[in-house]
Protein backbone atom coordinates (compact mmCIF):
# COMPACT_ATOMS: atom_id res chain seq x y z
CA UNK A 1 0.00 0.00 0.00
CA UNK A 2 1.51 3.92 -0.26
CA UNK A 3 0.46 6.30 2.08
CA UNK A 4 -2.13 6.63 4.37
CA UNK A 5 -3.78 9.94 3.95
CA UNK A 6 -4.49 9.34 -0.15
CA UNK A 7 -7.63 8.86 -1.24
CA UNK A 8 -6.68 5.81 -3.17
CA UNK A 9 -4.33 3.13 -1.94
CA UNK A 10 -2.37 1.01 -4.52
CA UNK A 11 -1.25 -2.47 -3.97
CA UNK A 12 0.37 -5.18 -6.88
CA UNK A 13 1.51 -8.50 -5.94
CA UNK A 14 1.26 -11.97 -6.79
CA UNK A 15 -0.29 -10.31 -10.22
CA UNK A 16 -3.01 -8.52 -8.76
CA UNK A 17 -3.49 -5.09 -8.18
CA UNK A 18 -5.48 -3.83 -5.45
CA UNK A 19 -7.24 -0.17 -5.61
CA UNK A 20 -8.57 0.69 -2.64
CA UNK A 21 -11.04 3.53 -2.14
CA UNK A 22 -9.54 4.76 0.69
CA UNK A 23 -11.42 8.06 2.23
CA UNK A 24 -13.34 6.03 5.40
CA UNK A 25 -13.94 9.13 6.99
CA UNK A 26 -16.13 10.63 3.60
CA UNK A 27 -17.31 7.36 3.31
CA UNK A 28 -15.22 7.15 -0.02
CA UNK A 29 -17.89 9.69 -1.29
CA UNK A 30 -16.68 10.13 -5.05
CA UNK A 31 -14.86 13.44 -5.06
CA UNK A 32 -12.89 15.20 -7.79
CA UNK A 33 -9.82 14.27 -6.52
CA UNK A 34 -10.68 10.88 -5.58
CA UNK A 35 -12.21 10.06 -8.65
CA UNK A 36 -8.32 11.19 -10.64
CA UNK A 37 -6.62 8.90 -8.36
CA UNK A 38 -9.03 6.09 -8.88
CA UNK A 39 -8.22 6.46 -13.06
CA UNK A 40 -4.25 7.08 -12.49
CA UNK A 41 -3.90 4.27 -10.16
CA UNK A 42 -5.74 1.70 -13.02
CA UNK A 43 -3.79 3.02 -15.62
CA UNK A 44 -1.43 2.14 -13.29
CA UNK A 45 -2.59 -1.01 -13.46
CA UNK A 46 -3.07 -1.49 -17.18
CA UNK A 47 0.58 -0.12 -18.10
CA UNK A 48 1.97 -2.89 -15.53
CA UNK A 49 2.31 -5.80 -17.58
CA UNK A 50 2.91 -8.18 -14.23
CA UNK A 51 -0.84 -7.55 -13.43
CA UNK A 52 -3.27 -9.95 -14.83
CA UNK A 53 -5.88 -9.10 -12.26
CA UNK A 54 -7.49 -5.74 -11.21
CA UNK A 55 -9.68 -5.96 -7.66
CA UNK A 56 -11.16 -2.92 -6.61
CA UNK A 57 -11.92 -2.79 -2.97
CA UNK A 58 -13.06 -0.22 -0.02
CA UNK A 59 -11.44 1.22 3.41
CA UNK A 60 -14.44 1.38 6.02
CA UNK A 61 -17.49 0.03 6.46
CA UNK A 62 -19.04 1.73 3.30
CA UNK A 63 -17.95 0.41 0.00
CA UNK A 64 -18.68 3.93 -1.79
CA UNK A 65 -21.37 6.71 -1.02
CA UNK A 66 -21.67 8.09 -4.24
CA UNK A 67 -20.60 11.53 -5.59
CA UNK A 68 -19.58 13.86 -3.48
CA UNK A 69 -22.71 16.30 -2.49
CA UNK A 70 -20.31 19.15 -1.19
CA UNK A 71 -19.00 19.35 -4.32
CA UNK A 72 -21.65 19.05 -6.20
CA UNK A 73 -23.35 22.03 -4.78
CA UNK A 74 -20.40 24.01 -4.89
CA UNK A 75 -20.04 23.03 -8.94
CA UNK A 76 -20.95 26.32 -11.35
CA UNK A 77 -19.95 24.23 -14.56
CA UNK A 78 -19.48 20.84 -15.62
CA UNK A 79 -15.87 20.60 -14.85
CA UNK A 80 -17.04 20.97 -10.83
CA UNK A 81 -19.39 18.50 -10.59
CA UNK A 82 -17.97 14.92 -9.31
CA UNK A 83 -20.81 13.23 -12.33
CA UNK A 84 -19.19 14.45 -15.03
CA UNK A 85 -15.65 13.10 -14.01
CA UNK A 86 -17.10 10.08 -13.15
CA UNK A 87 -18.27 9.30 -16.64
CA UNK A 88 -14.67 8.29 -17.33
CA UNK A 89 -13.44 6.73 -14.42
CA UNK A 90 -16.51 4.11 -15.16
CA UNK A 91 -15.36 3.41 -18.57
CA UNK A 92 -11.84 3.16 -17.93
CA UNK A 93 -12.97 0.46 -15.67
CA UNK A 94 -15.40 -1.36 -18.13
CA UNK A 95 -12.81 -0.59 -20.95
CA UNK A 96 -9.82 -1.38 -18.96
CA UNK A 97 -8.42 -5.17 -21.23
CA UNK A 98 -7.78 -6.99 -17.78
CA UNK A 99 -10.77 -7.98 -15.63
CA UNK A 100 -11.68 -5.79 -13.02
CA UNK A 101 -13.37 -7.57 -10.04
CA UNK A 102 -14.93 -5.10 -7.15
CA UNK A 103 -15.02 -6.02 -3.72
CA UNK A 104 -18.29 -5.16 -1.78
CA UNK A 105 -18.05 -5.45 2.25
CA UNK A 106 -20.54 -2.60 2.81
CA UNK A 107 -23.12 0.06 1.42
CA UNK A 108 -23.46 1.20 -1.99
CA UNK A 109 -25.28 4.24 -3.27
CA UNK A 110 -25.57 5.93 -6.30
CA UNK A 111 -22.42 6.00 -8.18
CA UNK A 112 -20.98 3.43 -6.18
CA UNK A 113 -23.16 1.49 -7.90
CA UNK A 114 -22.37 2.72 -10.66
CA UNK A 115 -18.71 1.60 -9.88
CA UNK A 116 -20.06 -1.95 -9.50
CA UNK A 117 -21.60 -2.06 -12.50
CA UNK A 118 -18.68 -1.23 -14.56
CA UNK A 119 -16.87 -3.69 -12.73
CA UNK A 120 -16.56 -7.50 -14.68
CA UNK A 121 -17.54 -9.44 -11.34
CA UNK A 122 -18.59 -8.09 -8.37
CA UNK A 123 -18.17 -10.17 -4.96
CA UNK A 124 -20.65 -8.34 -2.06
CA UNK A 125 -21.49 -9.35 1.67
CA UNK A 126 -25.37 -10.74 1.61
CA UNK A 127 -26.31 -8.05 3.75
CA UNK A 128 -24.45 -5.06 2.26
CA UNK A 129 -27.17 -1.82 1.43
CA UNK A 130 -27.37 -0.21 -1.81
CA UNK A 131 -29.74 2.21 -3.12
CA UNK A 132 -30.11 4.68 -5.89
CA UNK A 133 -31.18 7.84 -4.31
CA UNK A 134 -30.90 10.55 -6.80
CA UNK A 135 -34.34 11.10 -7.13
CA UNK A 136 -34.79 12.10 -3.06
CA UNK A 137 -32.44 15.14 -4.23
CA UNK A 138 -33.85 16.09 -7.77
CA UNK A 139 -31.75 14.27 -9.87
CA UNK A 140 -31.53 12.08 -12.23
CA UNK A 141 -28.75 9.02 -12.12
CA UNK A 142 -28.41 9.30 -15.34
CA UNK A 143 -24.42 9.30 -15.24
CA UNK A 144 -24.47 5.68 -14.28
CA UNK A 145 -27.09 4.61 -16.12
CA UNK A 146 -25.08 2.62 -19.25
CA UNK A 147 -23.23 -0.22 -16.91
CA UNK A 148 -26.50 -0.32 -14.94
CA UNK A 149 -28.17 -1.47 -17.78
CA UNK A 150 -25.80 -3.75 -18.88
CA UNK A 151 -26.58 -5.77 -15.70
CA UNK A 152 -30.57 -5.42 -15.38
CA UNK A 153 -33.27 -5.06 -17.12
CA UNK A 154 -34.71 -1.63 -17.81
CA UNK A 155 -37.85 -2.31 -15.93
CA UNK A 156 -36.05 -3.08 -12.71
CA UNK A 157 -33.39 -0.15 -13.64
CA UNK A 158 -37.02 1.91 -13.93
CA UNK A 159 -38.22 0.59 -10.63
CA UNK A 160 -35.19 1.34 -8.72
CA UNK A 161 -34.28 4.60 -9.98
CA UNK A 162 -37.92 5.94 -9.84
CA UNK A 163 -38.45 4.69 -6.03
CA UNK A 164 -34.90 4.75 -4.70
CA UNK A 165 -34.67 1.59 -2.71
CA UNK A 166 -36.24 -0.91 -1.65
CA UNK A 167 -39.46 -2.30 -3.74
CA UNK A 168 -41.17 -3.89 -1.03
CA UNK A 169 -42.45 -1.49 1.83
CA UNK A 170 -40.39 -3.49 4.77
CA UNK A 171 -37.35 -3.03 3.03
CA UNK A 172 -37.66 0.76 3.58
CA UNK A 173 -35.22 3.11 1.50
CA UNK A 174 -32.61 0.06 0.37
CA UNK A 175 -31.93 -3.00 -0.73
CA UNK A 176 -29.26 -5.64 0.20
CA UNK A 177 -27.07 -7.46 -1.63
CA UNK A 178 -28.63 -10.88 -1.50
CA UNK A 179 -31.31 -8.97 -4.14
CA UNK A 180 -28.85 -6.81 -6.04
CA UNK A 181 -27.34 -10.83 -7.11
CA UNK A 182 -30.62 -12.20 -7.81
CA UNK A 183 -31.44 -9.25 -10.38
CA UNK A 184 -27.78 -9.78 -11.40
CA UNK A 185 -26.78 -6.14 -10.43
CA UNK A 186 -24.04 -8.35 -8.22
CA UNK A 187 -22.51 -10.90 -9.48
CA UNK A 188 -22.48 -12.98 -6.19
CA UNK A 189 -23.44 -12.23 -2.76
CA UNK A 190 -22.08 -14.53 0.29
CA UNK A 191 -21.36 -14.14 4.25
CA UNK A 192 -18.92 -11.60 5.51
CA UNK A 193 -17.41 -14.73 6.71
CA UNK A 194 -16.56 -16.42 3.13
CA UNK A 195 -15.99 -13.26 1.15
CA UNK A 196 -12.49 -12.87 1.08
CA UNK A 197 -12.18 -16.66 -0.07
CA UNK A 198 -14.99 -16.01 -2.93
CA UNK A 199 -12.68 -13.60 -3.94
CA UNK A 200 -9.67 -15.40 -3.90
CA UNK A 201 -10.86 -18.39 -5.74
CA UNK A 202 -11.97 -15.84 -8.49
CA UNK A 203 -9.14 -14.17 -8.64
CA UNK A 204 -7.16 -17.67 -8.95
CA UNK A 205 -9.30 -18.71 -11.70
CA UNK A 206 -9.24 -15.46 -13.60
CA UNK A 207 -5.80 -15.94 -13.73
CA UNK A 208 -5.87 -18.90 -15.36
CA UNK A 209 -7.38 -17.14 -18.73
CA UNK A 210 -4.67 -16.39 -21.38
CA UNK A 211 -4.50 -12.10 -21.21
CA UNK A 212 -5.08 -11.77 -24.90
CA UNK A 213 -8.29 -13.94 -24.66
CA UNK A 214 -9.30 -11.89 -22.15
CA UNK A 215 -9.17 -8.50 -23.53
CA UNK A 216 -10.92 -9.98 -26.89
CA UNK A 217 -13.48 -11.17 -24.46
CA UNK A 218 -13.85 -7.32 -23.26
CA UNK A 219 -13.95 -6.27 -26.78
CA UNK A 220 -16.49 -8.81 -27.89
CA UNK A 221 -18.72 -8.32 -24.98
CA UNK A 222 -18.11 -4.55 -24.97
CA UNK A 223 -20.77 -2.07 -24.83
CA UNK A 224 -20.69 -0.43 -28.35
CA UNK A 225 -19.68 3.55 -27.84
CA UNK A 226 -20.03 3.07 -24.34
CA UNK A 227 -17.76 6.01 -23.16
CA UNK A 228 -19.75 8.43 -25.70
CA UNK A 229 -22.82 7.26 -23.80
CA UNK A 230 -21.05 7.90 -20.50
CA UNK A 231 -20.36 11.25 -21.81
CA UNK A 232 -23.50 12.11 -22.51
CA UNK A 233 -25.49 10.37 -19.69
CA UNK A 234 -23.16 12.89 -17.90
CA UNK A 235 -24.21 15.99 -18.93
CA UNK A 236 -27.93 14.91 -18.40
CA UNK A 237 -27.05 14.50 -14.89
CA UNK A 238 -25.85 17.64 -15.17
CA UNK A 239 -28.68 19.18 -16.46
CA UNK A 240 -30.97 18.04 -13.42
CA UNK A 241 -27.86 18.99 -10.52
CA UNK A 242 -28.19 22.57 -12.10
CA UNK A 243 -31.85 23.02 -12.24
CA UNK A 244 -34.08 24.63 -9.28
CA UNK A 245 -34.68 21.02 -8.27
CA UNK A 246 -31.82 19.63 -7.85
CA UNK A 247 -30.34 22.03 -6.15
CA UNK A 248 -33.20 22.44 -3.81
CA UNK A 249 -32.68 18.77 -3.08
CA UNK A 250 -28.88 18.58 -2.77
CA UNK A 251 -28.58 21.74 -0.59
CA UNK A 252 -31.24 20.38 1.59
CA UNK A 253 -29.16 16.81 2.04
CA UNK A 254 -25.98 18.80 3.11
CA UNK A 255 -28.16 20.97 5.05
CA UNK A 256 -29.84 17.63 6.80
CA UNK A 257 -33.63 18.88 5.81
CA UNK A 258 -36.21 17.44 4.01
CA UNK A 259 -36.62 18.92 0.37
CA UNK A 260 -39.35 21.88 -0.73
CA UNK A 261 -41.31 19.15 -2.34
CA UNK A 262 -41.42 16.58 1.05
CA UNK A 263 -44.82 17.30 2.81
Amino acid sequence: MERNDAPIAYRAQEAVATITLNAPERRNALSIHLIAELRSALARAVADRDVRVIVLDHAGPVFCAGADLKESVAAHGLAGLPAAHLAEALADIAEAPKPVVAVVRGAARGGGLGLIAAADVSVARFDAEMAFSEVRLGVVPAVIGPVVARRITQARMRELFLVGGGLVVDEGDVFDAEEAAMWGLVSAAVDEEHLDATVLDLVGRLRLGGPSAQAGIKVLTATPDLRGELRRAAAVTAEYFFSEEGREGTRSFVEKRPPSWVG
